[in-house]
């Protein structure tokens, strides 16, 4: 992908950040709950009513001032604002443009993702994303969310982690649609591209100058179970190039691959070639792969922890330099760079220091090096509803009471608001010298 010159705008300098989406945070009676975690009551109401973010929402952003950061990523739930098909809820919407406003004048940068996995419920059963009709209802509903965000948002994220959603809605079956079919979910994926490649077309339709585009893809560190093992070796390898470079390449080429010996051998044009301004990259793990000639369904996958760091309350390892690896991939995009989420599920505010610590320690590095990296979003600004875990996992730096939804903020948020002002002197600094 041709690198293209200048700074993406609301991206000119670097953004320090903490992220959200709307469904974990509001919930919504208008969603496809079919394949989302219910494990008790407190995980019911959640779904419902999130985390209590509608009724407190100035109380929330205010947390934003406490924090010191300078960028707050949030989505646009479809189902709240397009409750039936070829309905528009103002009301709903308005409320999105409002806080995009209020971040505007308190010089917070907004970062809007319009598609942070969930459908509306009158999509299901009509049409999945293997359909081309869903992307032309998504576009609809792009198409109006933009017009009405245009004066205060500069920075959109079309979609949230497509690979995730396609590979665990069509190949996992763990999320909806909750099918196990390869070819619907190659289909999928093109029609996600689809829709980003018409959505940036009509974002830039007014003037590349006014808007940058990209999309969050997660990424992860994969390792061999056994360095040892060739199997284990060609597992990793097929990962990679799938999960972490298919989205890169298909922006890098403008056709959609997919090439897995045995398996599946597809390729279609989608038509997104140039059509990213930067690449979002949400890291979390290092995931390690195991391939037994005896398993014809695919490699094995684990965490474990091999270096000493304990895993997260998720089950995750802690592994600070799988973030080095796979921003070094990611600069293979010839676009901007924004980590768009890192974090981990922990109670323990030292151990969610340490994580933090490393994490931002290992981005440096990479800076260092010369890979062009525009921000840093921590997940997640406050304890929220996780999709497949329900209430149980805490990733916020404030502590939400699921009880009477009280925030409280923690050792954590305190160390990233410390980090934030050191780095944004250091930088201002740098930039009065370099004046």
């Amino acid at each position: 992908m041709q690198r293209r010159a200048g700074h993406p705008p609301g991206l000119r300098k670097f953004l320090w950040g903490v992220a959200t989406s709307a469904f974990q945070m509001e919930g919504s009676s208008r969603c496809d709950w079919t394949h989302w975690s219910v494990r008790d009551e407190a995980d019911r109401k959640a779904r419902l009513n999130g985390v209590g973010h509608l009724a407190r929402t100035e109380e929330d952003l205010a947390l934003l001032t406490d924090l010191g950061v300078d960028a707050y990523r949030f989505s646009v739930e479809w189902s709240r604002v397009v409750p039936r098909r070829g309905d528009w809820d103002r009301r709903e919407m308005d409320r999105y443009v409002r806080i995009a406003s209020l971040l505007r004048e308190a010089g917070i940068e907004p970062v809007v993702t319009l598609h942070h996995f969930t459908n509306p419920s009158w999509l299901v059963g009509r049409a999945g994303w293997e359909d081309p009709a869903t992307a032309e209802e998504f576009l609809r509903y792009a198409e109006r969310a933009v017009r009405c965000l245009r004066d205060a948002v500069r920075v959109f994220i079309t979609f949230n982690e497509p690979n995730v959603f396609v590979a665990a809605g069509y190949l996992g079956g763990v999320m909806p649609p909750g099918r196990r079919c390869a070819r619907d979910g190659f289909d999928a994926f093109a029609n996600v591209f689809r829709a980003h490649a018409a959505v940036y077309d009509m974002i830039h339709s007014r003037g590349r100058e006014r808007a940058a585009v990209g999309v969050a893809h997660n990424m992860v560190s994969f390792q061999p179970a056994s360095r040892n093992s060739a199997l284990d070796g060609w597992a990793v390898k097929i990962a990679h190039s799938f999960y972490n470079m298919g989205l890169i390449e298909t922006f890098r080429t403008g056709t959609f691959s997919v090439r897995v010996p045995f398996l599946m051998d597809e390729e279609t044009p989608v038509g997104v070639r140039d059509k990213l301004d930067f690449l979002g990259v949400n890291y979390y793990f290092r995931m390690f792969l195991r391939m037994s000639p005896l398993k014809l369904k695919g490699p094995e996958y684990f965490w474990e922890d091999r270096d000493g760091r304990g895993l997260t309350e998720t089950g995750w390892e802690i592994y600070p330099k799988g973030l080095e690896d796979v921003l070094r991939s990611a600069s293979l995009s010839g676009v901007p760079i924004v980590v768009t989420e890192n974090g981990t599920a922990e109670t323990d505010d030292a151990r969610k220091i340490a994580y933090m610590k490393e994490h931002l320690r290992a981005m440096h590095r990479v800076i260092r090096e010369g890979v062009d990296i525009r921000g840093y979003f921590w997940w997640s600004l406050m304890d929220n509803y996780e999709w497949l875990e329900g209430l149980r996992p805490r990733f916020g730096l404030y502590r939400v009471d699921f009880e009477t939804l009280e925030r409280r903020p923690t050792a954590a948020s305190s160390y990233f608001a410390r980090w934030v002002r050191r780095r944004k002197a250091r930088d201002d600094a740098s930039r009065s010298r370099t004046a």
